[in-house]
């Protein structure tokens, strides 16, 4: 064997289960996340639970953006969760947990062994034939990146699947806050989810009530506008002058 081809060997290898490579489509994985998935796990292999994804990116020949945009998708279909823990250092560190990908694929060998679903689960979670496009968690992925000008982080794309998967909160609503943040020019999640508990505390729960309270809000400082106009008004309004009737003789005290 040439020395070469037995360094290669002797360098490690990554062990990936047989039924993942042939049924990865089932649980919702794409090529392009499947190709991610194997760089993660070759270096969380390795002893990084952590990986770069610049590390990733440059041995897949493409860039950090997209990495971090295939971990998006796995992160929005629940195939990939991000923990923290505490290590033997007593610090704590963040890790990947693949954990989610081999439940689907169990719940998908179980239930449909051999057939492959009619229906893709799409980057966001949610089921659409091929032709729909985007579904609305997608969208608002989109977005929010759009509108921040920059690729969401790990922990980010987590955040946000939160606030579908726990809170509950509709995709309109989701988009209302942030053109609220982007009105207000706060380019973070912190500011949103503000938003969002205060408009929960207030039971708006639909964008046609978030709308009217909207309105009820510009109404009430229009119409507060004129009353404190005349009161201001009022405080400067001078000395006052003094009435009198026409021919009344104003000499006399």
């Amino acid at each position: 064997m040439e020395p070469l081809a037995h360094a290669l060997i002797n360098d490690g290898q990554t062990t990936i289960a047989n039924a993942l490579l042939m049924h990865y489509r089932e649980v919702g994985l794409t090529n392009d996340e499947l190709l991610v998935y194997l760089q993660f796990k070759r270096l969380m292999d390795q002893g990084d639970q952590f990986p770069d994804a610049g590390v990733v990116a440059e041995s897949l020949g493409e860039s950090s953006n997209s990495v971090f945009q295939r971990l998006h998708e796995m992160l929005a279909k629940k195939l990939l969760t991000i923990e923290s823990i505490t290590a033997a250092d007593q610090k704590i560190h963040d890790r990947y947990n693949f954990d989610g990908l081999y439940d689907k694929l169990a719940v998908a060998l179980k239930q449909h062994p051999t057939e492959t679903p009619s229906n893709v689960t799409n980057s966001a979670g949610g089921s659409v034939t091929p032709s729909t496009g985007e579904n609305p968690r997608e969208r608002v992925f989109k977005a929010i990146e759009t509108e921040f000008g920059r690729p969401l982080t790990p922990m980010e794309m987590q955040s946000i699947s939160k606030w579908f998967d726990e809170d509950h909160y509709a995709p309109e609503i989701i988009e209302l806050a942030l053109r609220e943040a982007v009105l207000r020019q706060v380019y973070n999640l912190n500011y949103m989810d503000r938003i969002l508990l205060n408009w929960q505390k207030r039971n708006l729960t639909t964008p046609a009530q978030i709308e009217a309270d909207r309105q009820r809000g510009i109404e009430n400082r229009l119409n507060a506008a004129p009353s404190a106009q005349r009161k201001q008004t009022g405080a400067n309004a001078g000395p006052k002058i003094p009435l009198f009737k026409l021919g009344e003789d104003t000499t006399q005290k």
